[in-house]
């Protein structure tokens, strides 16, 4: 499947950008026929380290080269805290938080087990929303909820089918 010959994605796309307020990522590596990019975000709790990391199908950038979100056509989008220094060095990019009504569509419960919560948007039926837990509990995300919730959880990846 190309990515890119889906254009009704673009508004997915053009909305986490916006979201993000036009973060600039990091090529981080190639994995198998991937490319990472990566950035941290700045986050009032110290000990918080925040990441946005976004896999699209592998280019010829050399690693280090820096491209706007817009641009990437990823595959799978992820919002993610980690605890894991290898991207402490990256840039620190700050955005400020939207409650527009756009950015509040409606995800829904698909599956769920005690590591992850698996939802699904009724628009966009091959894009997929993934929460990860963190302590081990079934139920550790409601059953119903949007996408700007899900993204400030920092434990969440959309991924396109």
């Amino acid at each position: 499947m190309n990515i890119l010959q889906y254009p009704e994605r673009d508004y997915i796309y053009d909305l986490i950008d916006n979201y993000y307020d036009h973060p600039v990522l990091q090529k981080i590596k190639n994995i198998n026929d991937m490319s990472m990019y990566a950035i941290r975000l700045s986050c009032m709790l110290l000990n918080e380290k925040r990441y946005l990391i976004v896999l699209c199908l592998q280019d010829n950038y050399p690693l280090n080269s820096f491209l706007p979100l817009s641009t990437l056509r990823w595959k799978s989008f992820m919002a993610r805290t980690l605890e894991d220094d290898q991207f402490e060095n990256l840039y620190i990019h700050t955005y400020s938080l939207k409650r527009q009504e756009k950015y509040t569509i409606p995800i829904h419960i698909t599956k769920r087990s005690k590591v992850i919560s698996i939802y699904q948007f009724d628009k966009y039926s091959d894009l997929k929303l993934s929460l990860l837990h963190l302590k081990g509990q079934e139920y550790e995300y409601p059953s119903n909820g949007n996408l700007v919730s899900a993204l400030e959880v920092y434990q969440t990846i959309l991924h396109w089918e």
